[in-house]
């Protein structure tokens, strides 16, 4: 993909080109903002369907930032360090969803970087976004997690989980697990879930110590009270970006927390969920008009495993 450059910094030119691939990106019905709207640094609305509940509209606020003076020295190959104050992320955090700012760089411009800030931490100033975090088809899943996220509360019981003696556990933890992929799950983070054989795999290795391979097993009666339940925490990991043709396939993998959401022998522990989610969009999605129903995404069971609460 490769996007227009300009000879110099123009916010309104840079505000109207983010709008476009925001809306694009997204599927979104974009805005442009009152001067109210404006005086509370808003420059565009958009909405767009959630990625797991088709039903529900989304309506989001963005700031466009333009040039280099908003990069800040200690951005690096990894990640950016932008100047923006924390007077902007304050405004756009106050309708409940997160807001958006998207920073233009100067030329060569090759893509857009977007960022928004954590609904459940306090507001950092400058903000530090990774290199990966640019303006595609996969923002509109990052955007519907951010907004359960900012509105989630546990939804999960604390189970017990039973001591049965070692010789005891695969058979059991097999039996649970074809009873969980013979269900269908929707998961609040991504919707449609896929159990399939791939966690299975990867906790049944060989490479696992018997001790941990053993404890993830013991469990594994227990992941149905969680799957469909919203996490306490998650972090979105990038893997990596493939093109297939006329399609681009995104890997990425999601780390969930449930917090003290296991007894084992008699203490607390943490139950890690870890969800493989590939997302699949056409290439030249920035130069065609993309429709939702052009954008698909599959999520499966990745792995899951336990820890003591301290």
């Amino acid at each position: 993909m490769t996007l227009a450059t300009h000879t110099k910094t123009d916010g309104a030119a840079a505000a109207r080109f983010a709008a476009g691939l925001l809306g694009i990106a997204t599927c979104a019905e974009t805005t442009a903002t009152t001067m109210t709207e404006d005086a509370a640094k808003v420059d565009v609305k958009f909405s767009f369907r959630h990625i797991a509940r088709k039903e529900k509209l989304i309506t989001a606020h963005a700031q466009v930032k333009a040039g280099p003076s908003y990069r800040k020295d200690s951005s690096n190959s990894t990640h950016l360090t932008l100047g923006i104050d924390k007077d902007t992320l304050q405004a756009l955090s106050g309708t409940g969803m997160p807001g958006v700012v998207i920073w233009v760089p100067p030329p060569p411009m090759d893509r857009l970087y977007w960022y928004s800030t954590d609904p459940r931490s306090a507001s950092k100033s400058p903000v530090k976004i990774r290199r990966t975090q640019y303006i595609r088809p996969s923002l509109r899943y990052d955007l519907s997690r951010l907004y359960d996220y900012a509105s989630w509360t546990r939804g999960y019981t604390k189970q017990t989980v039973a001591m049965l003696p070692d010789p005891q556990v695969m058979a059991r933890a097999k039996q649970s697990y074809k009873a969980l992929k013979s269900q269908s799950w929707h998961n609040p983070l991504v919707g449609p879930l896929h159990v399939t054989r791939l966690a299975w795999r990867h906790i049944t290795r060989r490479s696992k110590s018997s001790t941990r391979r053993t404890m993830s097993l013991r469990i594994v009666p227990y992941l149905k009270a969680f799957l469909a339940s919203p996490p306490d925490r998650y972090a979105c990991n990038f893997v990596g970006i493939k093109e297939s043709g006329a399609m681009t396939i995104e890997t990425r993998y999601l780390m969930c927390w449930y917090r003290q959401a296991l007894t084992v022998n008699g203490e607390s522990h943490s139950l890690l969920v870890r969800i493989r989610e590939e997302i699949t969009y056409p290439t030249n999605w920035s130069s065609r008009p993309l429709s939702a129903n052009a954008i698909k995404q599959v999520a499966t069971l990745a792995s899951w495993w336990c820890k003591k609460d301290k």
